[in-house]
Order: structure tokens, then C-alpha cells, then sequence
């Protein structure tokens, strides 16, 4: 058997839920709780209590969830999630650039970030469009990676 060649030190630079540029993100005040799982990459609602709690399903927007490496797993043999699990603090974006994800068709540059509102899920659609189960978010389409079905949003705007 071979040594070990490589120590991975850092993750991907661009995984669903990451930053996708260094320009500033706006949170919410406070990191509020989950309240059910919620997942990294995906829009999420008010909670039963706007103040502290977020969910995955609702009609009220919170924000995007932003990926951060503060969650461990300390089952070994148990496999990687991006679930955030009921009762853990979230971190809500309400302004900024991230990556998220898409299904078997790619969306194109302009289109508009649509949250489902019964699991946070990502949709596109062109602007003005609706897409059913779905709010407008004012997220839009940046750049697609159609190497590995990754989605650039964004709805930051540099001051004038």
C-alpha cells in the first residue's frame, strides 16, 4: 500500500449554498432556529415564530440559506448531508451572491429565483413568469455551470 499523496485541507469553492463572490452579504439580525430540517442552498419562511424560527415550507420569505462549516458529524460511518437539523441555528441571507443548484434543465442568465413553498427548492423562470407553488424571490440568474449543475444568484447591488 501507498502513502497518503494529498491532505484536503479546504472544500470546494463552489458547492450549493456557497458564497459565489467576495461582495458583501446582509443577514438576518439574529440566526434563528430551525424549526423542522432545513436545507443548505435552499430558500426558507418565516416559522411559526417570525423572530427566532425559519422552516422550510410557507408563504413569508426569510432568505437563502448560506452554507457554512459549523455543524459536526460525529457518526463515521453515517453519510454527508446538507439537512440542517430542527432546533439548530440557521444562517438566513437576505442579500448576496451564492450557488445553488438545478435540476435536467439548465435556467439561462436573467431569469428570476423562484422558492418553492413546500421545501425551499430552487426554481427558474423568466421575469413576470410565475411558477406554480413557487414565490418570486428577488434573486436572479447570474451564471450557469452546466459541468456540474451549479447556479450563480444573486440580487446584490453595488451603491451608485
Amino acid at each position: 500500500m501507498g502513502l497518503q499523496t494529498q491532505v484536503n485541507l479546504y472544500y470546494s469553492g463552489a458547492v450549493v449554498g456557497d458564497r459565489a463572490s467576495h461582495n458583501p452579504v446582509v443577514y438576518l439580525p439574529t440566526n434563528p432556529l430551525a424549526e423542522g430540517v432545513v436545507t443548505v442552498g435552499n430558500f426558507v419562511f418565516q416559522g411559526t415564530d417570525p423572530s427566532s424560527q425559519v422552516s422550510a415550507a410557507g408563504t413569508v420569505l426569510a432568505g437563502f440559506v448560506e452554507r457554512l462549516l459549523n455543524y459536526y458529524n460525529f457518526a463515521l460511518l453515517s453519510g454527508g448531508t446538507l439537512g440542517i437539523p430542527d432546533e439548530t441555528p440557521v444562517t438566513v441571507a437576505t442579500i448576496g451572491e451564492f450557488y445553488t443548484s438545478f435540476g435536467t434543465t439548465a435556467p439561462t442568465v436573467g431569469q428570476k429565483a423562484f422558492a418553492s413553498t413546500t421545501d425551499g427548492s430552487v426554481s427558474y423562470a423568466a421575469a413576470g413568469a410565475t411558477v406554480a407553488g413557487s414565490l418570486e424571490t428577488s434573486f436572479v440568474v447570474r451564471e450557469v455551470r452546466t459541468s456540474d449543475n451549479l447556479v450563480f444568484i444573486s440580487n446584490w447591488t453595488p451603491a451608485a
